[in-house]
């Protein structure tokens, strides 16, 4: 952080009496050191002779009032550092981690830490860390900033576990939310569930929201050489997007979990953890075909007609089905319509059956950057398609208005 004091840089001192410099003269006379300005006017062309001189100097107040306003405004433009929080400041903000948590979002707490909304994940028991062990992570974790990644507030070991305290809009919710509900006219939905069928109705938002969860692994690859470790529905935040009143856009929380689930906190980062970086690739895949189906990427049963029994099936599954029989338009969620481009559709569900191959064929799986280019071009080209779709204002003469 940066200090703001009264000599935090060094003050201008007035010239001397000789170094000032010489006023030039009108007439006989001199220019009196008082004088800010002489003036001249003769019977032919005008002439205005102007002197000035260097007695005005700011003063050691006014410096050290710049100084401080420029401390401030560095201040301001700094990344938040995370903080470690005490487990009763946690537990206060939680009413003793018996607060309502909203059955779909039942994976974290939403809270207010330290007048900041924060959604607080409770880690699976880790081997137990001290204080200095996990300031030492924090502050590892601290050093990595992307746009798809949300922001760390802080963290809390506790005995067996470890908080997360992630910064959370108000109005955010989950991805395994916006997907818990069934297809469209699979069932009754709850009135929980039919707000968050309404986060992502266009094909162009779920695409987009891809490319964010790509970029932010991609990033933890390349940038932080580490293994996100948790890469699911339920961690990903559906945030509103600033650039546009209805856009969405993705965020990755538990970035920075590998490195507390690190015993050690050594000061690598932990690339190998939960499978390593191919591991994250093989979970973008699921989470990609669930965000295109519209289903949670847990396996599910579905009838057999061939043998008349229950069996056990992912979207991996179906989505293999899908393309090996040429059914990938009525396998994608159906409150999407027909409003996507069939042909770039078919490519991000080839992509997404390739990240997640079974371990088998983890070398099959390609690298994360890869995947973020892939995913990038297929919204590039959907962004053109949507276009195409608006009509143009000279257009508008042809658009029949009235009923048939």
């Amino acid at each position: 952080m940066c200090k703001s004091s009264s000599h935090a840089l060094p003050t201008t001192t007035a010239p001397s009496s000789s170094h000032r410099r010489r006023s030039p003269s009108t007439g006989t006379g001199t220019a009196s050191s008082s004088s800010a300005a002489t003036a001249t006017t003769s019977s032919g062309p005008r002439t205005t002779t102007t002197t000035t001189t260097g007695t005005g100097t700011a003063s050691s107040s006014s410096h050290s009032s710049r100084s401080s306003l420029a401390a401030e405004g560095a201040r301001a433009s700094l990344p938040y550092q995370p903080v470690l929080y005490s487990f009763h400041e946690l537990a206060a903000a939680t009413n003793n981690f018996l607060a309502k948590r909203n059955p779909s979002d039942a994976t974290f707490w939403r809270c207010s830490l330290r007048s900041r909304h924060a959604a607080l994940f409770q880690l699976r028991p880790l081997p137990q860390l001290t204080p200095a062990a996990a300031s030492a992570a924090l502050a590892r974790v601290a050093r990595y900033h992307h746009a798809s990644l949300a922001r760390l507030l802080g963290a809390c070991p506790a005995g067996a576990h470890v908080y997360l305290a992630y910064e959370l809009p108000t109005s955010a919710c989950t991805l395994a939310a916006c997907l818990s509900s069934s297809r469209a006219g699979g069932g009754s939905t709850s009135s929980n569930t039919s707000t968050t069928n309404t986060v992502l109705p266009t094909w162009l938002s779920r695409v987009q929201v891809a490319v964010d969860v790509a970029q932010g692994i991609e990033y933890a690859h390349a940038h932080a050489d580490a293994a996100h470790g948790r890469v699911s529905p339920s961690s990903v935040l559906l945030v509103p997007d600033a650039g546009s009143s209805k856009g969405v856009r993705g965020v990755l929380t538990h970035f920075g979990a590998a490195h507390f689930a690190d015993a050690q906190a050594t000061e690598q980062p932990p690339s190998k953890a939960k499978g390593g970086k191919a591991g994250d690739v093989r979970a973008f895949g699921v989470l990609l075909l669930g965000l295109l189906a519209g289903e949670p990427a847990e396996s599910r049963y579905r009838f057999d007609r061939g043998t008349k029994e229950l069996a056990r099936v992912s979207v991996v599954d179906t989505a293999a089905e899908a393309v090996r029989t040429g059914r990938v338009r009525s396998w994608l969620d159906r409150r999407l319509g027909d409003s996507f481009p069939v042909a770039a559709a078919e490519r991000l569900v080839e992509v997404g059956l390739r990240c997640a191959a079974g371990d088998d064929e983890e070398e099959e799986r390609p690298e994360m950057a890869w995947v973020a280019g892939k995913v990038s071009r297929v919204y590039v080209e959907s962004r053109a398609w949507e276009r195409t779709l608006q009509p143009h204002s000279d257009d508008l003469s042809s658009v029949a208005l009235a009923p048939r």
